[in-house]
C-alpha cells in the first residue's frame, strides 16, 4: 500500500513536470504567436496550455512540502548534476543561439533562473525547514500563511506592491512560501470539507486564474496618430506568484488530499526531472535547435494535435530522465567520486568561515560592486528607481564591468606579486577613470571612448580642462591610497603572493579576458555571444545611453571591436567604373557654367572656430545684448547659415574631419565615432580637399596630441603644421586675462603671418581654441548677462555668461582679421563656422530641442581681391560639414572632377545630414541614426527615390575610399579638369 501511495505522489509530480515542459515548448516555438490573435478555438487552446503549465508550475514546491519530512533524504548528487549541467547549458546555449532573436515569448515563466535556483535551494533546506516547523502547533503555522497570504493579496491587488519581495514568483522566498502551504496541507484534517464545494471553488479559479493570467500579460495602448492597438504582451511570460494561481493550487492539493490520506516523499527522479524542466525553461533556445525539424515536419497538422504530440514528447521526457537518474545511480554506487558528496548543513558555520576567510577576494568585489553601483546611479542623477532596476535587472552588465576591474587587478598583482599595490593602482585608476568620465559626460554628453586614448599622450593638455580643485583632490585620495597599501603590505600574510605558475597563468588569464572585448562586435564569436545573452546593448549613436545602461567600462569595452562601414549592395569595381562614368557626365555639365581650372593662384582658409554658436539662438535662453555683432553682419551681407553639427560640447575633430574629406559621418558604422583616431591613421591614401592644392598648411594654437592630428595632417599632405609641443612653433601664443588658451587673435595673427609667408595659393585650416571648454571665470570682466531656463544652476549661468564674453573676443578678433584679408592683393576665399555648441545648456531637453542644440553658425566670404566675391551659390540656410568642399570650388567657380560632381550633387540635391540630434536612435544601425534637415529646417523623414539614389552613390563612393579597395584612385574619378 505504501509503494502504491509512494508511487501516486511521483505521479502527481511528473504530470506537473510534464505539464510545465509543455507550457515552455509552446513559448519556445512560438505556438502562441502564430495563431490568429484572440480568434478561434486554436488560439484559445494554445493560450490555456500555457496558463495551465504555469499553474503546473505554483504546484511544484506545495508537493514537495506536501512530501518531505524531517528525515527525508536530501539529493545531494542529484542537485549537484543539476548545477553543473545548468553551467553547461548556459554555456552552450549562446552558440546554438546565433541565428535565434531572443525574444520575451520564448520563456513561459518569468524569471527562470531565479526559479531554477530556488528549486535547488528547496530541495536543499527543505528537511530543516520541515524540522522547524514540527515544533510549532498547526494553528499557529495556519495563522502565520493566512497573515502573510492577506499581505501578498493587498500588496499585489491593492498597491501593486511586492511588499514581501516575492520578486514575481523568481525567489526562494516565494517558494519556502509555498513549501509550508505544502507542509500545512499535509498536516490539515480535509475530511470534513464538503467535495462539492472544493469543485465549485476550484472551477471558479481555474476561470479566474486564466483571466487575470489575460490581462496582466495583454495591453492596449493608444496611438493618437493610429488610435487604439493590441500589444504583443499576451505572448510574454506569465508572472507564476499570483493570489488566484495560489487558491487554485491550493485548492487542487486539498482535492488530491482527499484521496492520498498519506503522504510520501517524492522519489529523486521525479525531483531531478523538474529540475531539468527548469533548465529548459531558462534556455529556450536549446530546444528550438535540438527539436527544430521535427517542430517543422509536423507543422502541417491541426494545433490540438500539434499539443498533444508536445505533450506525450514531455512525458516520455520526463520519463526518460527518471530512467537514466536510476541507471547511473546503480552503475556508479561505488564508482562516482560524487558518491559521498553532500550538503551538510548542520557545519554551515564551517563553511562561512572558509568563505569568510578568503576576505581578499571579497573585499575588491565588494568595492568594485559598490563603485560601479555607485558610478551609475551617478549618471542616472540618483534616480533611486533607476539604481533599483539596474541593481536587480542589470546585475549581469554590472558583473561584466566587475569583471574587467578584477581582470586589471589581476594584471597588475602578476606583474607585482604584491597584493594590496596590485589593489592600490587598480581603484585607484578605477576612480580616476569614473572622475573622468563624470566629467567628459558633463561637458560633452559622452562617456570615454577608445578614440580618446590618444589624449593620454598630451596629459598636461587634460590636466587644462579640470579643474584645480578636482586635480588636487584626486591628488590627496591617490596620495593616501597608496600610503595605507603600503602599510598594510607590511604586514601582509605570505599567502597574499604567488609562484610564478600563478603570476604567469593569471596574467594569460587576466589579459585573455580583456583582449576578447575586441571581437565583441563580430557576430558568434564567444565574448559576443556572452554579451548579446547579458542583452548588453552597446547604443554607439547614443553613446551616453549605452554607458547609463552597461556602465562606463563596458561601453568602453563595447568601442573596441571597430568596423569602418557596412559594404553597400552591389559594391564592386566594375559598379565604381559606371559610378566615375556616370559622374563624368555630371561634372561635364557643372563645368558648362564655371570657368576656373587652375588652383595655384588661388587660396582657401577653412576656419573652425572652437564652440561657436549665436546663445540668441539657444531655447529659453536671454542675452543682454548682441555679443557677436560683426558676425551678425557677415551673416547679412555673404552667402551663410546655419551649420549642422554632429557633436554637441565637443566632438571637434568629426566635423573637422567632414570639411576636409567631404564625406559624412552618418555613414560609418556606429563602431567608428572618431574617424580621425580609428580611420586615417590606417589608410594606405586618405583623399581630402587638401589634395587640390600644392601647398597646405595647419594651424591649432594647441597640442597636436588630441585625436592623432599629427599623423592625419602628414596623412592628408599638409606641408606645415603650427601647433604647440613640436612641430612648425607658432609666432603668436598671447591670451586674454586669465584664460590658458591662445586667443583668437593670435589665431589670426598667426595665419596672416603664413599667407604673407607663401605668396602663391594655398589651402589653410585653422582651427581655433580660445572658447574651448570649461568656461572658468578666466576674464577680469564680463560684460553679458543671461536669463532663461536653459540652465539650472548658477554655476551654470556664469560659465555661460563667460563663454559669451569669450565669443565677443572672438567676433572683435574676427572683424580685425577679415579688414586684413581685404586689403592682400591675391584671392582668399573664407569659409567660416562653427563646430558644435558649448555643453552648458544643461536646462534645455535634446529629446526636446536636439536640433537647435546642434545648429552653428556659418559664412562663405571671399576677399575684395576675388572676382568670386559676389557670386552666390545655390544652398545656404542649412548645410551640413561635409558640403563645405563643393561649397568652396562653387564659390570660386572651380571645374569639378567626377569626385567633387558626386559631392556637388549631394550638397546641392540632398537635404543637410548629420546624426540623430535628438539622441533618441532605437538600436545600432547606420539608417537609423542618420538625420536628413531641408532648407526650411525641418527633419526630413524620408528622401525621394531620386534623392534615395544619390545617397547610394555617395555612400558607394565613401565606402571605396575609406573601407573598401579604393578602385576610385584607379579610374580617373578623382582627376581634376585642366
Amino acid at each position: 500500500m505504501e509503494n502504491r501511495k509512494k508511487f501516486s505522489w511521483s505521479i502527481i509530480f511528473s504530470i506537473l513536470s510534464t505539464l510545465v515542459l509543455t507550457g515552455v515548448v509552446v513559448a519556445a516555438f512560438h505556438l502562441l504567436s502564430d495563431q490568429t490573435y484572440m480568434q478561434g478555438p486554436s488560439f484559445w487552446l494554445v493560450w490555456n496550455t500555457k496558463v495551465l503549465a504555469v499553474l503546473a508550475s505554483v504546484g511544484v514546491p506545495i508537493v514537495i512540502g506536501m512530501t518531505y519530512t524531517a528525515k527525508s533524504p536530501i539529493p545531494h548528487r542529484g542537485v549537484l548534476c543539476l548545477l553543473i549541467l545548468d553551467l553547461i547549458v548556459q554555456m552552450l546555449t549562446p552558440t546554438f543561439s546565433a541565428q535565434i532573436i531572443t525574444e520575451t515569448e520564448l520563456y513561459l515563466l518569468r524569471g527562470s533562473t531565479g526559479i531554477f535556483l530556488a528549486y535547488i535551494g528547496l530541495l536543499i533546506i527543505g528537511p530543516t525547514i520541515i524540522k522547524e516547523l514540527d515544533r510549532h502547533e498547526l494553528i499557529t503555522i495556519r495563522r502565520g500563511i493566512i497573515i502573510v497570504f492577506t499581505i501578498f493579496v493587498v500588496g499585489n491587488v491593492v498597491l501593486n506592491q511586492d511588499i514581501l519581495g516575492f520578486r514575481q514568483g523568481q525567489n526562494l522566498i516565494w517558494y519556502l512560501y509555498l513549501f509550508v502551504i505544502g507542509y500545512w496541507l499535509k498536516r490539515e484534517d480535509w475530511s470534513q470539507v464538503k467535495r462539492r464545494q472544493l469543485w465549485l471553488g476550484w472551477s471558479v479559479t481555474l476561470i479566474a486564474s486564466g483571466l487575470f493570467a489575460w490581462l496582466t500579460t495583454n495591453k492596449v495602448y493608444y496611438d493618437p496618430h493610429h488610435g487604439l492597438s493590441l500589444s504583443d504582451h499576451y505572448l510574454g511570460s506569465i508572472i507564476s506568484s499570483q493570489p488566484l494561481f495560489l487558491i487554485f493550487a491550493v485548492l487542487t492539493f486539498i482535492l488530491i488530499r482527499q484521496k492520498l490520506k498519506r503522504s510520501i516523499m517524492v522519489t529523486m527522479p521525479s525531483l531531478l526531472s523538474f529540475g531539468f524542466v527548469l533548465i529548459l525553461a531558462n534556455n529556450p533556445k536549446l530546444l528550438i535547435v535540438t527539436m527544430s525539424g521535427l517542430h517543422h515536419s509536423v507543422w502541417t497538422l491541426p494545433i490540438g494535435v500539434h499539443l498533444l504530440l508536445i505533450l506525450g514528447l514531455a512525458a516520455i521526457f520526463v520519463l526518460v530522465v527518471q530512467l537514466a537518474y536510476q541507471q547511473l545511480t546503480r552503475l556508479n554506487q561505488n564508482i562516482l567520486p560524487l558518491k559521498n558528496f553532500k550538503f551538510d548543513l548542520n557545519h554551515v558555520h564551517q563553511y562561512l568561515k572558509r568563505v569568510l576567510v578568503a576576505w581578499h577576494f571579497w573585499l575588491p568585489l565588494g568595492l568594485a560592486w559598490l563603485m560601479t553601483v555607485l558610478s551609475m546611479g551617478r549618471l542616472w542623477s540618483w534616480d533611486w528607481s533607476m539604481i533599483q532596476w539596474l541593481v536587480l535587472h542589470r546585475e549581469a552588465i554590472i558583473f561584466v564591468n566587475i569583471a574587467i576591474v578584477f581582470a586589471i587587478f589581476g594584471i597588475f598583482w602578476a606583474l607585482f606579486n604584491t597584493y594590496w599595490y596590485a589593489f592600490a593602482f587598480t581603484f585607484g585608476a578605477y576612480a580616476i577613470w569614473l572622475i573622468a568620465s563624470f566629467i567628459k559626460i558633463d561637458y560633452r554628453a559622452e562617456p570615454i571612448l577608445p578614440s580618446d586614448m590618444s589624449m593620454l599622450t598630451s596629459v598636461s593638455e587634460l590636466l587644462n580642462m579640470v579643474s584645480k580643485n578636482t586635480i588636487i583632490w584626486a591628488v590627496i585620495g591617490l596620495a593616501l591610497l597608496i600610503g595605507l597599501a603600503i602599510f598594510i603590505q607590511h604586514i601582509d600574510r605570505p599567502h597574499l603572493r604567488l609562484n610564478l605558475k600563478k603570476r604567469v597563468a593569471l596574467l594569460l588569464i587576466a589579459s585573455a579576458a580583456l583582449a576578447s572585448f575586441y571581437t565583441a562586435n563580430h557576430p558568434k564569436t564567444p565574448i559576443a555571444l556572452l554579451l548579446d545573452e547579458i542583452e548588453d546593448r552597446p547604443y554607439f549613436f547614443a553613446q551616453l545611453r549605452g554607458a547609463k545602461l552597461n556602465g562606463t567600462l563596458l561601453q568602453f569595452a563595447n568601442n573596441l571591436d571597430v568596423k569602418i562601414m557596412a559594404e553597400p549592395k552591389g559594391y564592386s569595381e566594375a559598379r565604381m567604373q559606371a559610378l566615375a562614368k556616370k559622374y563624368q557626365k555630371v561634372a561635364d555639365e557643372i563645368n558648362k557654367t564655371r570657368s576656373e581650372t587652375n588652383l595655384k593662384d588661388q587660396t582657401v582658409i577653412f576656419n573652425l572656430s572652437e564652440s561657436f554658436a549665436d546663445p540668441s539662438r539657444v531655447p529659453n535662453l536671454k542675452v543682454s545684448s548682441d555679443p557677436i555683432p560683426f558676425v551678425h553682419q557677415m551673416k547679412a551681407n555673404t552667402a551663410s547659415g546655419l551649420m549642422l553639427s554632429s557633436g554637441y560640447g565637443g566632438g571637434t575633430a568629426n566635423v573637422e574631419y567632414q570639411t576636409l574629406t567631404g564625406l559624412a559621418i552618418n555613414n560609418f558604422s556606429p563602431t567608428l565615432p572618431t574617424p580621425y583616431s580609428q580611420l586615417v591613421p590606417y589608410q594606405t591614401v586618405s583623399p581630402a580637399f587638401t589634395n587640390l592644392f600644392n601647398y597646405k598648411v595647419g594651424i591649432h594654437p594647441f597640442s597636436a596630441n588630441l585625436y592623432s592630428r599629427k599623423q592625419v595632417y602628414k596623412k592628408f599632405g599638409f606641408n606645415k603644421f603650427y601647433h604647440l609641443n613640436g612641430g612648425d612653433p607658432l609666432s603668436y601664443t598671447a591670451k586674454i586675462d586669465n584664460s590658458p588658451y591662445i586667443s583668437d587673435a593670435s589665431a589670426y595673427a598667426q595665419t596672416l603671418k603664413v599667407l604673407n609667408d607663401h605668396q602663391g595659393g594655398q589651402f589653410i585650416n585653422l582651427v581655433t581654441m580660445q572658447n574651448h571648454m570649461p568656461f572658468d571665470a578666466y576674464y577680469k570682466e564680463t560684460n553679458y548677462t543671461v536669463s532663461g531656463t536653459a540652465y539650472t544652476s548658477d554655476t551654470r549661468k556664469q560659465q555661460i555668461e563667460n563663454y559669451i564674453q569669450g565669443i565677443h573676443y572672438t567676433d572683435t578678433a574676427l572683424k580685425e582679421f577679415i579688414q586684413k584679408i581685404d586689403q592682400l592683393q591675391r584671392p582668399i576665399t573664407l569659409i567660416w563656422y562653427g563646430d558644435h555648441l558649448p555643453g552648458i545648456y544643461n536646462g534645455n531637453a535634446m529629446q526636446t530641442y536636439g536640433l537647435q542644440l546642434h545648429e552653428t553658425d556659418y559664412f562663405v566670404y571671399s576677399n575684395r581681391y576675388s572676382r568670386q566675391q559676389d557670386r552666390t551659390l545655390p544652398k545656404t540656410k542649412i548645410v551640413s560639414p561635409n558640403n563645405f568642399p563643393a561649397m568652396a570650388l562653387a564659390k570660386m567657380n572651380m571645374k569639378v572632377s567626377p569626385y567633387y560632381a558626386l559631392q556637388t550633387k549631394v550638397y546641392t540635391d540632398l537635404p543637410a545630414m548629420t546624426l540623430d540630434s535628438f539622441n533618441s536612435a532605437k538600436n545600432n544601425t547606420v539608417n537609423a541614426s542618420s538625420e536628413y534637415v531641408s532648407e526650411t529646417g525641418k527633419v526630413v523623414s524620408k528622401l525621394t527615390k531620386k534623392q534615395q539614389t544619390l545617397m547610394d552613390d555617395y555612400q558607394l563612393l565613401q565606402y571605396d575610399i575609406t573601407a573598401g579597395e579604393q578602385y576610385a584612385l584607379k579610374n580617373n574619378f578623382m582627376t581634376q579638369p585642366k
